[in-house]
């Protein structure tokens, strides 16, 4: 094979020139192993939206000599790196528009008004749904298709399917939220069809996504799973079938009946959306890059695995409990225990999650001395004061609705959702994705006040709203004026994280002078180590870190992190590294004498 051409296999042209070994593995093809995929070119170019010819060009730069083997070269980035870009811009936009700005409009009119009920139960839900899968949703998926392959040290399945669940998602949203309105207002029959389009094209979305994840995980070929992954799986199973169970219940009320769909049914469908979904995403999180990002002891891995079975069953059991315990009358009683025993699973699940942490604990702070970043810890801790306030009040509704056989006001049920949705989810997006995102560009965030003040803004915001609501509608109606405000200071927030998002986005890597590295230490930053000693990174690989095999993971995530991070992302003996790495920056120090 004396030139490279499409239709020759990734296996042919390795064992023709093994030198190429390192630009498929720059793409993730190799994922750390040593089956060689016997595919042709074209088709690996296609899957991963490459272009070949650019593809070919690398690869035979490499065999002729003209790029030294031992240097990183100018490879092509996938555009599996972008993928996740168009969904964090697009939730931003969703969410300063049609999301928080909507919602705050809304809220300010009910405070006008006087009156929680002044605004129409379709706009709310409309407000609600936009929430769900537009700002939470997308932020999701996008963050999923960045760094679940990374944690899985391998490459997106699919970037032209990530691509197609971006854009039915979009339009399932768009159809939703204008026909589902125009048909309440209109009364025409004809403009509920396009709303369940959207919902099928909302679930084909989800389900493309799930796909799309699964293959990722399984091209791995991982030995071992840990709960984190169980976390991400249920989240993603619980909310495929939120979406078609919501199809169903929209074909059979709406279409067949030509009539709502009945409150007994909405409410166990946001809650799978926001605890299924959303929180069960963010505790996979939590436990996978907490011990690192903030340099405290791994969670037990064994109550992380109760914690996954007693939420999963808490939030199946409330599900059937709510969806019969008023639809029959024979066994209230018993779906009415069920209930009860579902909110006290849910709530202890989650005090057991937070409890093991280990976040407010500091006796189990790591023991190396690393310079660990602490900008977004604010976020985390208010995330979790909010959970376990949203929570306690979950767990007192849920017992008083049991004991009186009555619901709860819409005001303190409403405040208690705002607590999760705002104070928890999306303070916990506004946290991970001030580290997140600078993190998959290899920089820093834009603007550490515009961090401070969203901190600030959001808070208070949710803290006017959750307390101003209950009490503007039982007790005090002139408080109704500071629940219309809290709107836009929450709007506020997520103006100041738009734009530093965006900015952080739009940043690419500079350089930066630094001293020369004499002796490697817990602190030390693992790019500036093999950038200045390459060889250096045959005895990180040797040590377990092969995604820095990859040359765009050396030039992103490797500049954000030292050695003392590195360690906790992959758990090796510290001491024994710095001993091996320290040995080899000598024997460069006497090279350069001799």
């Amino acid at each position: 094979m004396e030139r490279i051409r499409q239709e020759n296999t990734v296996k042919e042209i390795i064992e023709a020139f093994p030198v190429t070994r390192r630009v498929f593995e720059t793409y993730g093809i190799m994922c750390g192993g040593n089956i060689l995929p016997d595919k042709p070119l074209s088709f690996f170019a296609k899957m991963h939206n490459i272009s070949p010819v650019k593809l070919i060009d690398d690869l035979q730069k490499l065999i002729d000599g003209a790029v030294d083997s031992n240097v990183d070269m100018a490879i092509t980035k996938p555009q599996t790196e972008h993928v996740y870009e168009i969904f964090v811009k697009t939730a931003i936009l969703i969410v300063l528009s049609t999301g928080c700005l909507y919602g705050a409009s809304l809220l300010a009119y009910m405070a006008f008004r006087n009156s929680m009920t002044s605004v129409s139960w379709i706009l709310l839900e409309t407000h609600g749904d936009t929430q769900v899968y537009g700002w939470v949703g997308l932020f999701i998926m996008g963050i999923s298709y960045f760094a679940l392959p990374k944690f899985w040290n391998s490459i997106l399945y699919s970037t032209p399917l990530a691509y197609k669940s971006f854009f039915l998602m979009i339009v399932g949203i768009f159809l939703s939220f204008v026909f589902k309105t125009l048909s309440y207002y209109s009364g025409f029959f004809f403009f509920k069809i396009p709303v369940l389009f959207g919902c099928i094209l909302q679930a084909a979305s989800i389900a493309i996504f799930i796909y799309v994840m699964c293959r990722t995980f399984f091209s791995s070929e991982k030995q071992k799973y840990d709960p984190y992954e169980w976390f991400f799986l249920s989240s993603y199973l619980w909310f495929i079938f939120q979406a078609i169970a919501f199809i169903a219940l929209y074909f059979h009320f709406n279409i067949v009946f030509n009539s709502d769909i009945p409150d007994v049914f909405k409410s166990p469908i946001r809650h799978i959306q926001i605890m299924g979904f959303a929180c069960m995403v963010i505790i996979g999180i939590f436990t996978k890059t907490l011990p690192i990002f903030l340099g405290i002891q791994e969670p037990n891995q064994k109550v992380s695995r109760y914690v996954l079975y007693i939420l999963n069953i808490s939030i199946a059991l409330r599900t059937v409990s709510e969806f019969y315990k008023e639809y029959t009358n024979n066994l209230s009683g018993l779906f009415a225990t069920i209930f009860c025993i579902a909110g006290i699973l849910e709530t202890f699940g989650v005090f057991l999650f937070i409890y093991n942490l280990n976040l407010f604990n500091r006796k189990k702070t790591v023991k190396n001395p690393t310079n660990l970043p602490t900008g977004f810890r604010k976020y985390i801790r208010a995330a979790i004061v909010w959970l376990f306030v949203s929570e306690s009040a979950l767990l007192t509704f849920t017992i008083y609705e049991t004991l009186s056989g009555h619901r709860v006001s819409h005001a303190l049920f409403g405040a208690y959702r705002h607590a999760i949705f705002v104070g928890f989810i999306s303070m916990m997006i506004l946290g991970c994705a001030s580290k997140m995102i600078p993190l998959s560009k290899g920089v820093k965030l834009c603007s550490t006040r515009l961090l401070n003040l969203t901190f600030v803004f959001i808070n208070i915001g949710c803290m006017f709203r959750v307390v101003a609501q209950p009490l503007s509608a039982h007790f005090y109606p002139h408080l109704y004026s500071v629940m219309g405000i809290s709107g836009f200071l929450e709007y506020a927030a997520m103006f100041f994280f738009g734009i530093n998002t965006w900015k952080t986005m739009q940043l690419h890597v500079e350089e930066e002078p630094t001293e020369q590295i004499k002796i490697a230490t817990a602190n030390t930053n693992v790019y500036q180590l093999i950038k200045q000693y390459p060889q250096t990174l045959d005895i990180l690989i040797g040590f377990g870190f092969k995604q820095l095999k990859n040359p765009i993971l050396r030039n992103t995530l490797a500049r954000t992190i030292s050695l003392g991070q590195a360690v906790q992302i992959n758990p090796v003996n510290l001491e024994d590294l710095l001993k091996e790495l320290n040995n080899a920056i000598k024997k460069c120090a006497e090279v350069k004498v001799a």
